[in-house]
């Protein structure tokens, strides 16, 4: 630094640190919703609806009424819940849309029950009759904030029924499979397979109409398009012969998506994944798991042959059609309203 170069006061200093960026505050009279508490009666937020859930009908031993809520998230990434209820529910519940950005104020700041709401936040807001919600136009729209997501491969590492944001290359999206509940209803069920960033791959199971409408749309994108890229918001982690993703009513499905991340995915060429090691994730026996080579397995299996479950990400460059012992026939007949499929000679 320069001697003839003016001095800058501790006082000018600290007063230059502490005001507000332009990322932080898009306005004098928005506040971001992370200076939200329950004490503060005057703010007024604006953020993108990242999920909105249907109105839904409840009843209790004093009275009958209508629920709705949706999520938001502002230019700092921040997020909330919004929720109405009975008159204001039905109204708003036309009016909001997802990716669609909101001017919000005058209503009520509480703190969230845990046991619904698994948002980061530890706030969510509800609306009375004399709120506010306006959307914005295009000149007051900020530039869109992707939601955080969770690498795949950190997912093998949370508990069940955990709630997470998930995005990946679409890999596989199987059939409708009938699916028998223990009540003796049944549900239809389509398995769809995703690989990110962190090499890892994950199954993703959709359930009911979504099985049948998004599930039907994926696999028509995947087979006409070389790319495809899904993102899921709200998705809970299971469990059934290795961890699983399940799609739940509180999903939200973004299908090639404007984020950051989906443009990572596509880098590199037709297909970013062939960069990616062909590798196996391996279930042990002590339930944890690990991803190794293939030939890794064979040297695993040959030291101690153990009964092992993989899921293997590769490429198939032959199949020799003209060997019987590579198919059999099966029983084309439908038995109880599901495939036979045993083997018939």
């Amino acid at each position: 630094m320069s001697n003839d170069r003016p001095s800058t006061s501790k006082c000018s200093l600290q007063f230059a640190i502490e005001l507000p960026s332009p990322q932080t505050t898009t306005s004098p009279n928005i506040s971001p919703i992370k200076t939200l508490n329950p004490y503060q009666n005057k703010w007024t937020i604006k953020g993108r609806v990242t999920h909105k859930r249907p109105i839904k009908a409840y009843s209790t031993t004093t009275k009958n009424g209508h629920v709705f809520s949706f999520d938001i998230v502002d230019c700092d990434g921040s997020e909330i819940r919004i929720t109405c209820f009975d008159e204001i529910a039905k109204l708003h519940s036309n009016r909001v849309d997802i990716g669609s950005h909101y001017i919000i104020s005058k209503g009520s700041v509480k703190e969230a029950d845990a046991r619904y709401n698994k948002l980061n936040s530890h706030l969510e807001i509800m609306l009375s009759d004399t709120s506010i919600l306006k959307r914005c136009t295009n000149e007051e729209q900020p530039d869109q904030q992707s939601p955080p997501f969770t690498p795949i491969s950190e997912l093998f590492h949370l508990t069940n029924n955990a709630l997470v944001d998930i995005i990946g290359l679409v890999l596989y999206v199987g059939d409708i499979v009938p699916i028998h509940k223990k009540d003796g209803s049944q549900t239809q069920k389509r398995v769809v397979k995703i690989n990110d960033l962190s090499g890892s791959t994950i199954d993703i199971n959709l359930w009911g109409p979504m099985a049948k409408q998004h599930g039907l749309e994926l696999k028509n994108m995947l087979t006409n398009d070389s790319m495809l890229i899904l993102a899921l918001r709200n998705a809970r982690v299971g469990y059934f012969n290795g961890k699983l993703i399940n799609i739940t009513v509180a999903t939200t499905l973004h299908i090639n998506p404007n984020f950051l991340e989906a443009e990572l995915l596509t880098l590199g060429g037709k297909d970013p994944l062939l960069d990616v090691p062909f590798v196996a994730q391996t279930i042990h026996i002590d339930g944890r798991y690990t991803r190794m080579t293939i030939s890794s397995i064979h040297e695993r299996m040959s030291i101690r042959p153990e009964i092992i479950q993989t899921t293997l990400l590769a490429i198939l460059h032959f199949v020799n059609v003209n060997d019987k012992k590579f198919y059999y026939a099966a029983c084309p007949l439908i038995v109880n309203g599901r495939p036979c499929k045993k083997k018939c000679t």
